[in-house]
């Protein structure tokens, strides 16, 4: 093979990875390039311009799809800037739905006789349908992330000429945990979504014609002879101060994500409902009881083990009291690191790491 023919190949090859709109100048640029190599190198070895010397000067020039590449900015859906932010959201996730299948794998074999098949059965039927709810979620996670990668001034790809001065304070006290707000607002979307719009998925309680009960976050079937939803009109009446509140945690952690680190109207945004999250937590504990869950529901709708209906009314009253009470504490925690930060100046060790967020 001729060097001529070599090289239209090679510049055709890395022609076919480049954008149609530049393709013809830099496949000038490089077969310009490759031939000041080759006269270089002939004039260098006093040898003329063969096959061999070709393929060796091509060889160091390196391969199309790698040349191609260095003339393109770099691509990706997920950056680096943004990747560990990805796999914290997958983890969280991951290990919550992992919770939940165990919980619901419980439920499921404590319904059916022990044998080898019915477990075999169950244990597969659980770890499917786990396996699909994972694969949907990482998708949706996806699509959130490359949202943000496309769409936020911080992650999006910038043109034009870099002016240090632009840079912001590089200080642990002013960044964002971006995997961290990216939970919170998946969070708190799903739960305006799910409490306002489906009630009757609010996690509920049921008990099947087949005399098997179940607990879930699904709607009635049409072969349950009784369900209720573990919620009462207590936690319904709540639900708009709620609904409003998490709506503006959104739009704080949108804004945190937009302009990528703490400010201090921000930091005074987010004190603000840490303080009106414990005030409202506060009212609710102090309030009737947010679950519909008592023994006598229980045994009146056809629960079928009286000491099993009162082990878990006990379980959904207390754990709603728990779950409160660990609310109230995290958010005056995080209230009193904001203040420090939004007050403090010369801290001390022990309270700048307390205070760091």
């Amino acid at each position: 093979m001729s060097p001529n023919d070599l090289i239209d190949r090679y510049i055709a090859e890395i022609g076919s990875y480049l954008p149609r709109k530049i393709r013809l100048d830099l496949k000038a640029e490089i077969l310009s390039t490759v031939e000041d190599m080759l006269t270089e190198r002939s004039q260098k070895t006093g040898k003329p311009v063969d096959e061999e010397m070709t393929v060796e000067i091509l060889k160091e020039y390196g391969a199309p799809w790698k040349v191609a590449a260095s003339y393109q900015p770099e691509r990706f859906l997920i950056g680096p800037r943004l990747y560990p932010s990805f796999l914290t959201v997958i983890q969280v996730v991951l290990s919550i739905m992992a919770a939940i299948t165990l919980v619901r794998m419980g439920i499921s074999l404590g319904q059916i006789g022990l044998t080898f098949d019915n477990v075999f059965e169950a244990v597969f039927l659980v770890i499917t349908d786990f396996l699909g709810s994972a694969f949907t979620a990482l998708g949706g996670i996806m699509v959130l992330f490359t949202i943000v990668q496309r769409f936020l001034p911080e992650f999006r790809e910038k043109s034009g000429e870099w002016d240090p001065y632009q840079l912001q304070e590089s200080t642990p006290r002013n960044r964002i945990e971006v995997g961290n707000t990216l939970v919170e607002i998946i969070s708190a979307g799903l739960a305006i979504v799910l409490f306002n719009f489906f009630p009757q998925m609010a996690i509920n309680i049921g008990y099947h014609a087949n005399g098997s009960w179940w607990i879930g976050v699904i709607s009635t079937g049409a072969d349950s002879i009784w369900s209720t939803t573990i919620l009462s009109h207590a936690f319904f009446d709540y639900l708009p101060a709620l609904t409003i509140l998490w709506i503006l945690i959104i739009l704080l952690d949108v804004a945190l994500l937009s302009r990528s680190h703490w400010e201090t109207w921000t930091r005074w945004s987010s004190f603000g409902l840490k303080v009106v999250v414990i005030a409202v937590a506060g009212f609710m504990l102090a309030g009737p009881s947010l679950v519909h869950i008592s023994t006598e529901v229980l045994i009146t709708g056809g629960f079928p083990d009286p000491l099993a209906a009162k082990l878990l009314a006990n379980f959904a009253e207390q754990g709603t009291i728990v779950a409160l009470v660990i609310t109230i504490i995290a958010n005056i925690v995080a209230a009193i690191r904001l203040l420090i930060r939004l007050t403090g100046r010369n801290l001390s060790p022990t309270l700048e790491r307390f205070a760091h967020p």
